[in-house]
Parts: structure tokens; C-alpha cells; sequence
């Protein structure tokens, strides 16, 4: 049996290459978009999906106003019959970005139904950086701004999902999940 060397010059210069490129990313503030990238390659497996088995429905409270990014505001009592998917998320939420494209393929699915409406509202402190975002990664998504929260949306969890159909809260989620699933698009679109 031979006996090797440990040899520590190469290991230190294995470890100071690690510390400089984890380094790099983290000041020049590439770590966020570079972890989504890695989630987000993740989700693609489809191992992380929602769980369509939920508790019992909530009623929920349309008291919450919400600014577009063209200005628009939306009072949420205006979509009392829609079928709402609202989705918080932000620009600095490495596991949001991560789940976003997968969001935007299933809003390119079911954008043409009228009863069914998406919500992603940033958590950013500036909405311009997240409009710039989505302008840049040429999403389409609606994304919102609170000008008054809902009640009954309370997680503290980015990203954090949720489903309203008939006034109730019928799915919620905290963490990041691949939606662009067919069992997914037929909850959304399905009328109960």
C-alpha cells in the first residue's frame, strides 16, 4: 500500500481558487442570479412541484390595493370571480428567480383564459428594479407593487405562493416550486 503525501500547497491554492471565484460573486453581486440559475436548473427535474393536496379553504379578504408597473392601480375586489395565482417574490431571492421562468412558461399557457389572473408582487423597497428585471430576463409576467397588502396573505417566506378561487385561498406555499406542471395548469383553469 503506498503512502501519499499530503500535499498542502496544492491544497491551499484549491481552496484560496474557491474563496476568489465565491468571492467575486458575492461583490460583484453575481451570487444571486448564478444561485437561481443552479434552483432553477433544479426545478427543471421536476423534483420540487406544489403540492395540490391542501389544507382546508380560507376565505379570503380582497381589502388589498396593488400598483402595476405601468401605474395602474387594482382594487383585488375587481377580480372576486377570477381565479388568482399570486406569487411574492423579489430581485434579491435567489430561489425567485430560480422558479420565475418556470412561472412564465405556465403564464404563457393560460394568459388567454379571462377567468384566471396573475399576480406576482415584488418585495423590492425600489419596484423600478424589478420592472428593469423583468424587462431585462423579457418576461412578461404582471408584476405589482402593494399599496396595501391582504390580510390574510401573511408569510414572511420569499417566495411564497398562492391560489383564490370563489373567494377562498385554495392553495398556499412558501419556497420555490416548479408550477409549469400540467396537474398545476388544470388546477388553475379547472371552475369548483
Amino acid at each position: 500500500m503506498t503512502n501519499k503525501k499530503f500535499n498542502w500547497k496544492k491544497e491551499l491554492i484549491s481552496w484560496a481558487v474557491m474563496i476568489a471565484v465565491f468571492g467575486t460573486l458575492y461583490l460583484t453581486g453575481l451570487h444571486t442570479p448564478v444561485i437561481g440559475k443552479i434552483q432553477s436548473l433544479l426545478l427543471s427535474t421536476h423534483l420540487i412541484t406544489p403540492d395540490l393536496d391542501q389544507k382546508e379553504a380560507v376565505t379570503f379578504n380582497f381589502n388589498g390595493i396593488l400598483k402595476s408597473s405601468d401605474g395602474t392601480v387594482i382594487n383585488s375586489e375587481e377580480l372576486s370571480d377570477k381565479t388568482i395565482f399570486i406569487n411574492y417574490w423579489a430581485t434579491w431571492c435567489p430561489p425567485c428567480l430560480g422558479e420565475l421562468p418556470h412561472i412564465n412558461k405556465l403564464y404563457q399557457q393560460v394568459k388567454s383564459d379571462p377567468n384566471v389572473v396573475f399576480l406576482l408582487i415584488s418585495k423590492d423597497q425600489d419596484f423600478n428594479k424589478a420592472i428593469r428585471f423583468m424587462d431585462k430576463k423579457e418576461y412578461d409576467l404582471p408584476i405589482y407593487t402593494e399599496v396595501k397588502g391582504f390580510d390574510k396573505l401573511s408569510s414572511r417566506v420569499l417566495p411564497s405562493s398562492y391560489v383564490i378561487k370563489n373567494g377562498e385561498i385554495v392553495f398556499e406555499t412558501e419556497g420555490m416550486s416548479n408550477f409549469n406542471t400540467q396537474e398545476f395548469k388544470d388546477f388553475l383553469i379547472s371552475r369548483y
